[in-house]
């Protein structure tokens, strides 16, 4: 239940972020970029591992916008989503160090925790 959970509150803001993303302002896309690269540094990847990483995050992104883009229920966009993603960690961690993986996982927490509150100030 608590995984399921997650889940969906990842699902809400990576829906939250692509659907953000086309308003976003000039300035906010910079500091996006920013926070990816700063995130990026701290995983501190290989010169082996990035082009490997960057290749698991453009499938991922790619099956966001396929998810998105289906008038599918939400049940179904959901089911799709645990299955991209699920795929997307099993990748990661075939490629990460335990301590990459560890801050890749702590990352997605705190984007998690971002989009809570973000959520909350909306209301």
């Amino acid at each position: 239940m608590k995984r399921a959970l997650m889940i969906v509150c990842m699902l809400m803001t990576i829906s939250a972020s692509v659907h953000s993303q086309a308003r976003m302002s000039e300035q906010e896309r910079e500091e996006a970029m920013e926070r990816h690269e700063a995130y990026m540094s701290k995983l501190n990847l290989s010169e082996e591992q990035k082009p490997k990483v960057e290749e698991i995050n453009k499938e991922f992104f790619e099956g966001l916008a396929d998810i998105r883009a289906t008038n599918g229920s939400r049940l179904e966009k959901y089911n799709k989503f645990k299955r991209l993603s699920s795929t997307r960690d099993k990748k990661m961690k075939e490629i990460l160090t335990k301590e990459q993986y560890a801050i890749y996982k702590e990352n997605q927490q705190e984007q998690r925790e971002n989009f809570k509150q973000r959520r909350k100030g909306n209301r």
